[in-house]
Parts: C-alpha cells; structure tokens; sequence
C-alpha cells in the first residue's frame, strides 16, 4: 500500500474525523500514490445516499441528489410524450443509474476531492500553520451526526403523517 505524505496525513486525519479514519486513510493513499482518485465501490453510500453525502458534509452532492428524481421524473414524463408507457421505466433507469451505481462508485473520490480541497484552501489561509491548518479541518470535515438523523427523522415523521391522512380520507 501506499503511504500519505507525512505533511498530508495529520491534515487527512483531522479532515476525516475519527470515524472510519483508518479506511480513508486507505484510499486516500491510493489516490495519492496514482495522482487521481480510482474508482471504488462504497457500500454506505449504496445504502444510505443522500443521508451519506450529509454525514460527510458533501452538501453539494446531497443537493444534487435531492434533485435527482426530481430531474428523473421531468425526463419520464417527457419520455411517456415521445413512447407511450416508458415514462415510468425512464424514471427507474435513471434514479437507478445515479443511487444504485454511480454515487456508490464515486463516493470515495468525492470525499478526497472534499479533503484535498479543504486541505488547500486552508493552507492558503493559514499558511506554514499546521496547527491551524489541522484545528481548521477539524471543523470543516469530519461527520456530522445530527443533522442526517434529523432528517430521517423528519422523513419518517412526514411519511407517517401522509400516510395517515390518506387513510383518514
């Protein structure tokens, strides 16, 4: 396995938290060594998505992925006007194709793209300050355990009422 340079690995370290520190670790490593973040499979992003990207404070991923079947449903909608009965099968390829396949495969490289921008961009503040460097990162990475539960929460609490509602009709 490859190793982390010695000047990057506290900063991995801070930025990822001590969860799952030694996996990122890990990949992190590869990804260095190649020059380019490799393609992996991540199972909890298979199966806990958005709520994932959330965790992880990849915030711009977890919009992305709110949008998703939006999006999916705009393009079956359009597919059902031009073939008549696909719309519904347009709708599954694609929220398949983004959940099932490609944010599992990418949810590693998008997390060391994360770091290695956060690790930069507080280099430039703080520059020859590892300290502040390693306390900053501390803050801007690691996970964030409220909010995804919240949510499902929130999710689940607003499922229940609906579902209630729609047997009180």
């Amino acid at each position: 396995m490859a190793a982390i340079r010695d000047a990057d690995e506290p900063l991995y370290r801070a930025f990822i938290g001590p969860l799952a520190q030694k996996h990122y670790l890990a990949y992190f490593a590869r990804a260095d060594a190649r020059g380019y973040p490799p393609i992996s499979w991540h199972w909890p992003a298979l199966c806990f998505g958005v709520l994932w990207l959330i965790y992880r404070k990849l915030y711009r991923y977890a919009l992305i992925g709110f949008i998703t079947p939006y999006v999916a449903i705009a393009a079956g909608a359009a597919a059902e006007h031009v073939v008549p009965r696909s719309g519904s099968a347009v709708v599954w390829l694609l929220l398949l194709a983004f959940f099932a396949v490609w944010l599992p495969l990418n949810a590693h490289a998008l997390y060391y793209k994360q770091a290695r921008a956060a690790i930069a961009q507080m280099r430039a503040i703080y520059p020859a300050r590892q300290d502040a460097q390693i306390t900053a990162l501390g803050v801007v990475g690691g996970a964030q355990r409220g909010l995804p539960l919240a949510l499902l929460v929130l999710l689940t609490t607003l499922s229940v009422v609906a579902g209630l509602a729609e047997m009180n009709r």
